[in-house]
């Protein structure tokens, strides 16, 4: 490799001087060899032909057979494009006057009627979706809510009835003066100071629902009652039991899911059933409905009954020591009062 010689860089005047050396003989020659090397080259032939010097030059372009013309070397040079003549200026043209504008006819009031009807069987028709697109693709419509339910006990009234009717007495904060004056008048000794006694309904109460089938119309009713009574008394404080025409077979469900039966327990006793008379002429008292009325007065529990239908309907010898009331919106607590004296005068 280091035996090779690198070849210089050639430059214009080498050129010229290669040129120089080679022996042409003619003009023609010299004409190739400039073409071989893509140099324009024309021969000039000077002719003087008048006095003034001045010259004429013709230039002398043979043609050679070998190689074939160049036409971007022998084209002549192109003229330069001649500018068209300039116009006058034009005079703007004058606009016409302007026409007011034309108000639009007024639309008839009736729709023009086609001239040809069209066949409803030719109108294109859109495939029909499949049955579980079709609920997709309906929009999502919500039922109005349902009207609000009247309650058989108005609720202006619910809560100071029940009250009245399941509040119990304990002895307040207040002295009992007269039970005070008493008992140093007769000189017995009082352990504690006599207090005057309070209602109050945090013993709560035990609710007995009759759900027999002659109370099916009624079975909502039974339920918002429910609800009436744990929103005075609270749910911890309510027991609420179920039976099925006899009171004494009442029973409700605990927590472990075993039936628990009913027995008083001195709170006060609120049912609500139609005493199995089912809207008919007045009947005769049931014998269990005295066993369970006796059984509430022996453990001291008031017994109140809820029927609904009118005081006309009920049997005429209802258990003895119970206060009926009429369960309907003419309920309130002064109905109450005059039950319960009723009942207190007849016993």
């Amino acid at each position: 490799m280091s035996g090779l010689r690198t070849r210089g860089t050639i430059h214009l005047g080498d050129l010229v001087r290669a040129l120089g050396g080679l022996d042409w003989q003619d003009e023609s020659q010299a004409v190739v060899i400039a073409r071989a090397l893509r140099f324009a080259f024309n021969p000039i032939s000077a002719d003087t032909t008048d006095s003034e010097n001045n010259t004429k030059s013709d230039t002398v372009t043979p043609e050679s057979p070998d190689l074939p013309a160049n036409p971007q070397l022998d084209a002549p040079d192109p003229e330069p494009p001649k500018e068209p003549p300039k116009e006058p200026p034009k005079e703007p043209p004058k606009e016409p006057p302007k026409e007011p504008p034309k108000e639009p006819p007024e639309e008839s009031q009736t729709a023009p009627i086609p001239s040809r009807l069209m066949d409803l069987d030719q109108l294109p028709r859109a495939p029909t979706p499949p049955p579980d697109r079709i609920a997709e693709d309906l929009p999502d419509l919500k039922a109005p809510p349902p009207p609000a339910r009247a309650t058989l006990l108005p609720e202006r009234t619910a809560r100071h009835l029940l009250s009245a009717a399941l509040a119990t007495q304990r002895p307040g904060t207040a002295l009992d003066l007269s039970a005070l004056i008493a008992a140093i008048c007769h000189r017995r000794p009082c352990r504690e100071l006599p207090r005057q006694p309070e209602a109050t309904v945090g013993e709560g109460c035990q609710l007995l629902l009759d759900f027999s089938a002659s109370m099916v119309p009624f079975w909502e009713d039974l339920n918002d009652l429910a609800d009436q009574v744990c929103g005075v008394l609270g749910s911890a404080n309510t027991q609420v039991f179920s039976f099925d025409t006899r009171p004494t077979d009442a029973r409700r469900w605990v927590p472990g899911g075993e039936p628990q039966p009913w027995r008083p327990d001195g709170r006060p006793v609120l049912t609500a059933t139609d005493l199995g008379i089912q809207a008919r002429a007045p009947a005769v008292r049931d014998p269990d409905w005295t066993e369970f009325a006796a059984d509430c007065a022996a453990a001291g529990s008031p017994l109140f009954v809820f029927c609904p239908w009118p005081e006309g309907r009920w049997p005429a010898d209802y258990p003895t020591g119970a206060i009926l009331l009429h369960w309907g919106p003419d309920a309130s607590p002064a109905a109450l009062g005059r039950r319960g004296r009723r009942s207190a005068s007849a016993v």
